[in-house]
């Protein structure tokens, strides 16, 4: 609790220190670039349009206004939760333990270089997805998530802080602690995460960059033994009237079996525009003195500076460590996991030898990319209608594996050299697009190429307003390197895996005037990658196709509010892709005003699958693996009762989760063998510290 508020003070004490670094206006500049996303109304409330948040398009450095992340009142309550990542959701429980979306196209496309860190897709810095800042005052966000539990308690804290230091240079820094004792035996989750960035936007020279670390730490406990004790719990009450989920036997027990990750890295992106400055006469109205009411239009010259192409640096390292250990012996590890690959031997006191089982398995990926971009500007002259790219990336990687013979680590230099391109419209009116494609020209990523675009555009029908999207993706890739090699004590194989395929067609309406959307989804897979029972790498040489279709639906009546979504999907190879066939979440709540300043959203969600082969979780390789042993889904939902508030710049909310257990039988199977959390009281706070 000490940390945690020192934590606190101290970003307070940061903010508040830059009370004054405030951004004067900007000129006028018709050749800025137009901002093509709406900024919510509840952001306009609280800042108008003082803060703007801005993501680097990878490759060539050009940054890209997006909207500020956690800003709407209605989710407050399940910003962190794991279920709002995807309509549906395997995950271990705690808040952030590894997950794996159970709709295929909420998965990433391709299985990571390092891919002990698949399970925590979207939970790791990445330089696609930061945010960048720029803001006339400083801000802070805070928020601090608690349940009311002792035993099973769970805290977050995290916090993004920025400042302008003159109209072009930000500073800011994020923070992210949560620690999870876990509702379950030997579940307990940790992570620490920090982000230190600086952005500079001057006419010429532009430059985004930051320094970030990944910590996550989660115990082992292989799930538990007997779904029954989750089905029927009254048959192992022994006389009380409830049984604690404590109380439920889980596969490792003992040995305190941990997997730690660790991901530290350093983005730097930098351009210089080339163009001239122009000035141009308006006419902009001037209050008449003492005349109250009256106005004549003035002439003002403004000099602003046309962009007209750029060269962009950009350099990105990363440098990923696994390590899965325990620091005592366990028989319950050959149990769950089978026979070790790896085992060692101590002599006795006596003279005799003893041969025994203790992890202590560590991988390590060191990346270094270097791309150099030229770029022909959007919109430099009327008629030009898009912009131009063209990109040099080369990419340096270095792998470390114990070897079994010398009981040394072995480095493996993997080097490989790509061109490409990009063309994009994001400025029309009518018709916007983008188009992508790189090609791997040297070193081990010789032939591998990736196609991408997309198409956008907006009219209205009828007096109703409406939104087209189409997008492509086609990628021949070369295999993840420690899918392909995996040194560890259960588990140890080296493989020559075939280059992936996947093509993928996608189309979206959006009926922003009745709140209803839909979307169509298809992809063909060859030499899919998966894992079997053991978690161990394997690859489907045949085609796959995968199907899915997906509406959703929000509205309201007077204060009754409801937001629907549900989801078609189906694959070809469910032996290999096991897919839920159906998948839907419901949100239903009444919204309305205290004392005409609070706003109260009340409501319940739940969200529902039919019954399938979930996947299992593996400790050892951190993968999801196969499994036939038992469905998960098909019966009851899992509802979350909440309360939202939000005062002036402060949200706030209590949440029941898992509220359906209180009057219903309740299967509670995330995934197999890992249930959900029992049903427990939580409450959280956003306090937007406005200066």
């Amino acid at each position: 609790m000490k940390i945690r508020s020192l934590l606190l003070l101290g970003l307070l004490g940061l903010n508040y220190a830059t009370l004054f670094a405030q951004e004067p206006v900007r000129p006028y500049d018709p050749y800025q670039v137009r901002e093509v996303v709406e900024v919510p109304d509840e952001i306009k409330m609280v800042r108008g349009d003082k803060l703007k948040a801005y993501k680097i398009t990878p490759d060539v450095a050009r940054a890209v206004r997006v909207e500020m992340p956690d800003t709407l009142t209605h989710y407050t309550f399940e910003y962190i939760s794991p279920e709002f990542r995807s309509l549906g959701v395997s995950y271990l429980g705690n808040t952030n333990s590894q997950w794996q979306a159970k709709l295929f196209f909420d998965r990433p496309r391709r299985v990571g270089d390092f891919f002990y860190t698949d399970g925590y897709y979207r939970m790791l810095y990445t330089p696609d997805a930061v945010r960048f800042y720029d803001t006339k005052t400083p801000f802070t966000y805070v928020r601090y998530h608690k349940n009311f539990k002792s035993n099973e308690s769970e805290d977050v804290i995290t916090a993004d802080f920025g400042a302008n230091l003159g109209k072009e240079l930000n500073v800011g820094a994020s923070f992210d602690y949560t620690y999870a004792s876990g509702f379950y035996t030997q579940g307990r989750s940790k992570d620490a995460r920090y982000r230190v960035f600086t952005s500079y936007r001057g006419d010429r020279y532009e430059l985004f960059g930051y320094i970030a670390n990944d910590y996550y730490k989660q115990e082992e406990n292989g799930g538990i033994t007997n779904a029954d004790y989750i089905y029927n719990p009254e048959r192992y009450t022994n006389s009380r009237t409830k049984i604690s989920s404590r109380d439920v036997p889980v596969l490792i027990s003992t040995g305190a079996l941990t997997n730690r990750i660790r991901s530290g890295h350093a983005y730097l992106a930098q351009s210089y525009r080339l163009g001239s400055y122009r000035t141009v006469k308006r006419k902009q109205p001037l209050p008449i003195e003492g005349q109250e009411g009256s106005e004549v239009l003035q002439s003002l010259d403004s000099t602003y500076f046309v962009p007209v192409g750029g060269i962009s640096l950009t350099t990105y390292y990363n440098k990923q460590s696994r390590r899965f250990f325990s620091h005592t012996e366990s028989d319950q590890w050959g149990t769950v996991f089978g026979t070790p690959a790896v085992t060692h031997t101590r002599t006795n006191a006596d003279g005799t030898t003893t041969t025994y089982t203790l992890p202590n398995d560590t991988a390590q990926l060191v990346t270094l990319q270097n791309t150099v971009a030229l770029s022909l500007m959007e919109g430099f002259r009327p008629w030009v209608k898009f912009g131009l790219s063209a990109y040099l990336r080369q990419e340096n990687r270095w792998a470390s594996l114990p070897d079994l013979a010398t009981e040394r680590y072995t480095r493996t230099a993997l080097s490989s050299t790509f061109i490409g391109g990009l063309i994009e419209r994001r400025e029309g009116t009518g018709l916007n697009f983008s188009a992508r494609g790189e090609l791997g020209v040297l070193g081990s990523d010789l032939g591998a190429f990736k196609l991408e675009g997309d198409i956008r555009t907006a009219f209205s029908l009828f007096q109703k307003r409406f939104a087209l999207e189409a997008d492509a993706y086609v990628d021949n890739a070369r295999p993840s390197y420690f899918a392909a090699h995996h040194h560890g004590t259960y588990g140890w194989w080296d493989k020559s895996l075939s280059f992936t395929r996947r093509a993928e067609l996608g189309g979206r309406v959006h009926l922003s005037s009745w709140g209803t959307s839909f979307e169509a989804r298809t992809a063909s897979l060859q030499n899919y990658i998966y894992f079997d029972s053991k978690g161990e790498t394997q690859q489907h040489s045949d085609l796959i196709q995968v199907l899915a279709l997906r509406a959703r639906q929000a509205g309201s009546f007077g204060p009754i509010n409801w937001d629907l979504e549900a989801a078609y999907q189906q694959s070809s190879a469910p032996s290999v892709l096991p897919l839920p066939s159906l998948t839907a979440a419901a949100d239903v709540y009444l919204r309305f005003l205290l004392a005409k300043v609070l706003r109260v959203d009340l409501g319940v969600k739940g969200y529902w699958h039919s019954a399938y082969h979930a996947p299992y979780y593996m400790p050892t390789d951190q993968q999801f693996a196969l499994q036939t042993e038992g469905n998960v889904g098909g019966q009851a939902p899992l509802l979350i009762a909440y309360a939202n508030f939000r005062l002036k710049r402060a949200r706030f909310f209590l949440q029941m989760y898992n509220v359906g257990e209180a009057f219903m039988t309740n299967e509670r199977l995330s995934m197999y063998k890992y249930p959900y959390n029992p049903m427990h009281l939580s409450a959280g706070v956003v306090v937007d510290l406005n200066n």
